[in-house]
């Protein structure tokens, strides 16, 4: 059940990320993932781009899929805790040798994401972090 459950987690770190979508015929395509369905694996995309032609969203059915690639976007936590600390002062620990911001010793942010209680205050780090992750990919 362990592996299932990290597995499903890993999924949804992926939602709303732009992604490239290997297909068994060998075609790449690119574009946002926006839903997947565990049983199935299917997917759908969004803002797809195929080559020279680009769809608002596309349904791809699991068995058709061979991989999914996230690309890494390279995350400077210190420049994180900076944004974080100007929406929450005073209410932010880095824990530089965990990999690890701390907001109001309840929300916790990492390379991977946002984690905690959701709420208020999750939502508006999320919204934080959404936006940082957002500059660092050009969006």
């Amino acid at each position: 059940m362990m592996a299932t459950s990290a597995f499903q987690r890993e999924l949804n770190h992926m939602i709303n990320e732009e992604v490239i979508v290997e297909l068994r015929n060998g075609q790449r395509v690119r574009g946002v993932l926006k839903a997947i369905l565990p049983d199935t694996l299917s997917i759908i995309l969004g803002d797809v781009s195929i080559g020279s032609d680009h769809y608002a969203s596309i349904v791809y059915s699991g068995n058709a899929i061979s991989a999914i690639y996230l690309k890494k976007v390279k995350v400077d936590l210190d420049e994180l805790r900076e944004m974080l600390e100007k929406v929450f002062p005073r209410m932010v620990t880095y824990r530089r040798d965990q990999g690890v911001i701390i907001v109001m010793n309840k929300i916790r942010v990492t390379e991977s994401g946002v984690e905690g209680e959701r709420g208020p205050v999750y939502n508006r780090v999320k919204k934080v972090y959404d936006e940082f992750m957002a500059k660092k990919r050009g969006v």
